[in-house]
């Protein structure tokens, strides 16, 4: 897993295996990073699963997490450390993409297979006895709490039976406190009324980190952002404009699936002459 240390402006990159790792600025530690105080961070590597907790508090995207508590942190997220020093996890380069033959692109265009990933809104648990747990956001509300009722039960006493909901809201969704006396908190800061969740926001339900994962739709031509709109003024002249789009693709596929008939058909034939011939 890879790794960058930054400290006054100055970034340090590094790589760690899988395993538990000790970083801090003391001789014991196996990661030695100067500045740091002593055995200050425990870096726990499974299956490309980073467990990390501290001896003292602190920050993941500016988020506080409490000393001793083992938070589950994700690529793309920041520690904050003490003196403005910040630990990056980094997300592992993708691997490059096979070669792709001339059969397996006619076979896609005949048989018209498209691949388009999509994912669902969803909430990770980060701490406590449900670490790593993953929740899809596929219903028109999902209540969290202790309870047995409830879509995403915590196992946690500082959580209500009832505690939160998050409702769908159009095309987003919205964290919401049900009067629970412990509270809930979007990014560290208490909810007084339902928030907005962004992508990568954390939740605090008691002693629980939730994270909030938008949902993700991969859009062959947009590369997911929305189409600008159009006026009523406008829409003379830019509306014909769009439906131009599939047709000359449908008829440029269809001139390639055509040409591949014909070729296997003209295959087909000489094979039948050269037997005929024998």
């Amino acid at each position: 897993m890879r790794f960058e240390f930054e400290h006054l402006g100055t970034p340090t990159p590094f790589e760690l295996t899988e395993g538990q790792h000790l970083l801090g600025g003391g001789p014991e530690d196996h990661v030695h990073l100067d500045g740091l105080p002593p055995g200050l961070l425990t870096l726990r590597i499974e299956s490309q699963r980073l467990m990390v907790e501290a001896v003292r508090s602190f920050t993941v995207n500016a988020v506080r997490v409490l000393p001793g508590v083992s938070r589950l942190v994700l690529p793309g997220e920041v520690l904050g450390l003490p003196d403005g020093m910040c630990l990056r996890v980094l997300a592992e380069p993708s691997a490059p993409e096979r070669g792709v033959g001339t059969v397996a692109v006619l076979k896609g265009l005949l048989t018209e297979v498209e691949s388009r990933p999509s994912r669902a809104a969803s909430i990770t648990c980060l701490t406590g006895l449900d670490v790593g747990r993953c929740h899809a956001l596929a219903e028109a509300h999902t209540d969290i709490g202790r309870g047995e009722g409830v879509a995403l039960r915590l196992r946690d006493r500082a959580v209500s039976r009832l505690h939160a909901r998050i409702r769908r809201e159009g095309l987003g969704f919205l964290l919401e406190d049900l009067g629970t006396p412990n509270g809930v908190f979007l990014n560290g800061v208490r909810l007084e009324a339902p928030g907005t969740l962004a992508d990568g926001d954390v939740v605090e339900l008691g002693r629980s980190l939730l994270r909030f994962q938008a949902a993700f739709d991969d859009a062959p031509d947009g590369g997911g952002h929305a189409l600008p709109m159009v006026s009523d003024a406008d829409a003379s002249t830019e509306a014909p404009l769009a439906p131009e789009r599939g047709p000359r693709r449908s008829r440029s596929e269809g001139w390639l699936i055509a040409v591949g008939a014909v070729l296997a058909l003209i295959g087909l034939l000489l094979t039948y002459v050269l037997a005929s011939a024998g």
